[in-house]
């Protein structure tokens, strides 16, 4: 058993370890039968014809031997304790056959079997009962309903994709995971076309043990293996794929994932603007963000940055592209393409371009793009040279060369290509469109990516840009306190919704600024607390069953004399009884007016997977409008804040565009590291939004003109009521 690194914002996460799954010494294929063409006659085809090192032991009572080797009635009767056992029985034989090799000691094992959980009803029973008979002792099992794991690197095929019985699959540096079968098969498919070997192949099934994240993290440990990629529908457990992308991260191996389901409707909303606008595929993207997942945004895309990654596993020093092409027009395009993706076109320096000029034609270019227009197809040691300077250019962090229709003087490209590629730790991607098609697979095979479109070629080049890696930072214990006993006292006390006052106490407990007022419960009381506070004030009415309160006709803004307040606290609360005759009105609030302020929201909403989520954007009554958010998975640091703020499209609003005043903009990232730290510190806090936060310029900090909190009830940190 691994474990990953613990924390102060999480507990120490479990990550298996595989050894005995994915790299056995001997195999048991429990329902193994002579006809290679069925699932339980595939394991032992393949593990033979991919020269499995380690003993194959058929079980099956049908049977006296299959293939030449023996077949046993029962794991009982092995001469040994296999490793690890494939399972290929029916549903109703799944449980006695794993109680079985659990009794010999056979902890290892990988269902084929479908039948469970992905079946509801009786299926979700018996799959229940196979994860605690599994964890009763100790058992890794992948699956049930998975097509198997593989490890070309150790000769273990134990996959029974019909795809790895018709190619040659070589051994090499990708490891991939996928939660869906078939597509193990699709990129093993690719891989072969492409000429790209593999480390491992592994379909995790329905997760009932070994899931999604300790197949990262082992695979990832593997110095064998250059790149970790998947294919994934979901998680259960966020802070566990954290954990397995730490592991990513420290062993250097980028994680490439295609995450599907982004248009499935999210959970039921709460009844709060953060709630609707935190949909379920925006969290995985921005917990993606921040752990470091280079996702990919369809298949195509998904096997281009396979392929770059298995071949070029060094990251780019930055976004700055040298690109040389035999076409003025292709150079032009791919100048565009670039400035898209956020790529810049490298400035040569004056040495790079004088070296470029000594061999290039009096009608090229030597100017980022590089055209050496007709050069390639008479001298390959010109494009070499070409090649070498930008490569050698201290001002370039990547390079491609893009060639079209390129038919002649194959060879000696091909050897200049290699050779620009071993110059330097600075990645060299080849473009290669509608040219000798034996060229892309002989540069692969020379470690040289090669893609058969500039867009494609670039795409994945941009890829290769990292991130710059933020620390988390926290605010002292002593800043939650206050507020976590305040929280703490509301939910023992039967409270699931606070309403404006109450939550703004709790915000003020934190150290946020909040607007002056109380509720009034009658309009006498409320013409006081506005004579307090001075005119023109805002009258809002306070109930926990009006989450709204501007579409309940709950409030009236910009009150500018006492003998208004009266008919203006009356004319709420029938406005509100008519919205909404159920609701429970406690009051008026009375607030001071805040004016010269830039609306935004912020809150933290709790996702089941990935706990309390951040969010950032414009607000007030505009926020659906405009659809201006930004989310983070907590924690979230001043940095991580501050990357936030600069993503809203308002941004250069707040920085002070066009002569407007500059915002205090360090106020804002300190209210959301706040927030962030805050829920980590309780999980009582299902919801908490900020809506309007009034923004004044530079040096004035921010205001909590309303706010909301839902609570969950206790031990019950997800649910909230």
């Amino acid at each position: 058993m691994i474990t990953g690194r613990k924390s102060k914002d999480a507990p120490e996460v479990e990550l298996r370890d595989l050894t005995s799954l994915l790299s056995p010494r001997s195999i048991a294929i429990v329902g193994a039968t002579p006809d290679s063409r069925r699932v339980g006659g595939r394991p032992l085809s393949f593990l033979r014809r991919f020269d499995f090192p380690g003993t194959i032991y058929p079980v099956n009572p049908k049977y006296r031997e299959i293939d030449g080797i023996r077949c046993y009635e029962s794991v009982t009767e092995l001469p040994e304790t296999a490793d690890m056992a494939i399972i290929c029985v029916p549903a109703n034989g799944v449980i006695e056959t794993v109680r079985e090799c659990q009794a010999v000691g056979i902890l290892a094992m990988t269902i084929y079997t479908s039948g469970f959980s992905e079946m509801g009803g009786d299926g979700a029973s018996l799959e229940k009962e196979l994860k605690a008979l599994a964890e009763s002792k100790g058992s890794l099992i992948c699956g049930p309903n998975c097509q198997g794991v593989a490890n070309f690197n150790d000769r273990m095929v134990a996959n029974f994709s019909s795809t790895l019985g018709r190619d040659e699959i070589s051994a090499g540096p990708i490891g991939f995971v996928s939660q869906s079968g078939l597509f193990t098969g699709i990129v093993a498919a690719e891989c072969y076309r492409r000429g790209l070997g593999i480390g491992y192949l592994n379909s995790t099934g329905n997760e009932a043990v070994v899931d999604y994240a300790d197949m990262i993290a082992y695979m990832a440990r593997d110095p064998r293996i250059n790149v970790v990629a998947g294919y994934m529908e979901g998680v259960r457990d966020g802070n566990k794929l954290r954990a397995a992308l730490r592991v990513a991260q420290d062993h250097n191996k980028p994680v490439i994932i295609l995450k599907v389901g982004r248009n499935l409707k999210s959970a039921e909303a709460a009844a709060s603007h953060t709630g609707s606008i935190a949909g379920s595929y925006e969290v995985y993207k921005a917990a993606f963000r921040q752990w470091g997942v280079i996702e990919a945004n369809d298949v195509a895309e998904l096997f281009d940055l396979i392929e770059l990654f298995s071949l070029s596993p060094d990251f780019s020093k930055g976004p700055r592209v040298g690109i040389l092409t035999n076409s003025g027009g292709i150079g032009v395009f791919c100048a565009d393409k670039a400035n898209d993706l956020g790529l810049q076109l490298a400035n040569f320096s004056p040495g790079t371009k004088a070296k470029i000029l000594e061999k290039l034609p009096a009608f090229g270019s030597a100017q980022n793009p590089v055209d050496f227009t007709l050069q390639a197809l008479n001298d390959a040691e010109a494009i070499g040279w070409h090649i070498e300077q930008v490569v050698k250019d201290p001002n370039v962090d990547a390079v491609l060369a893009f060639f079209g229709v390129q038919m002649l003087n194959i060879d000696a490209l091909c050897v200049e290509l290699v050779k620009a590629n071993k110059l330097n730790n600075k990645p060299v991607v080849v473009g290669w469109m509608l040219g000798d098609p034996s060229m892309p697979t002989r540069l692969r095979a020379e470690g040289v990516p090669c893609f058969q479109d500039p867009s494609r070629a670039l795409q994945a080049l941009r890829a290769l840009v990292k991130e710059e890696e933020k620390n988390s930072e926290h605010i002292s214990s002593s800043d939650v306190n206050g507020a976590n006993t305040f929280i703490r006292r509301m939910a023992e006390s039967g409270v699931r919704q606070l309403g404006e006052s109450t939550a703004k106490q709790a915000l003020d407990l934190m150290g946020i600024r909040v607007t002056r007022g109380k509720v009034a419960s009658d309009a006498e009381e409320a013409i006081g607390v506005a004579d307090e506070i001075g005119y023109p004030v805002v009258l809002k009415v306070e109930s926990q069953d009006i989450a709204h309160k501007s579409e309940a006709g709950g409030v009236r803004v910009n009150i500018e004399k006492s003998n208004e307040i009266a008919q203006v606290f009356n004319e709420i609360c029938a406005s509100v009884r008519e919205f909404d005759s159920n609701a429970k009105i406690k009051g008026v609030g009375v607030y001071e007016m805040i004016e010269d302020a830039i609306e935004l929201i912020v809150g933290v909403k709790r996702d089941p997977v990935f706990g309390p989520i951040v969010l950032l954007g414009s607000g007030g009554i505009m926020v659906e409008m405009l659809k201006d958010t930004v989310i983070r998975v907590a924690p979230v640091s001043h940095s991580d804040a501050v990357g936030m703020i600069e993503e809203l499209k308002i941004y250069p609003l707040l920085k002070g565009a066009r002569g407007r005043v500059k915002s205090d903009l360090d106020a804002v990232a300190d209210i959301l590291t706040k927030l962030s730290n805050f829920t980590l510190s309780t999980e009582l806090i299902a919801e908490l939004e900020i809506n309007p936060l009034m923004l004044f310029a530079e040096g004035k900090g921010v205001c909590a003109a309303d706010a909301l909190i839902s609570l969950s009830a206790a031990g019950d940190p997800f649910t909230a009521t």
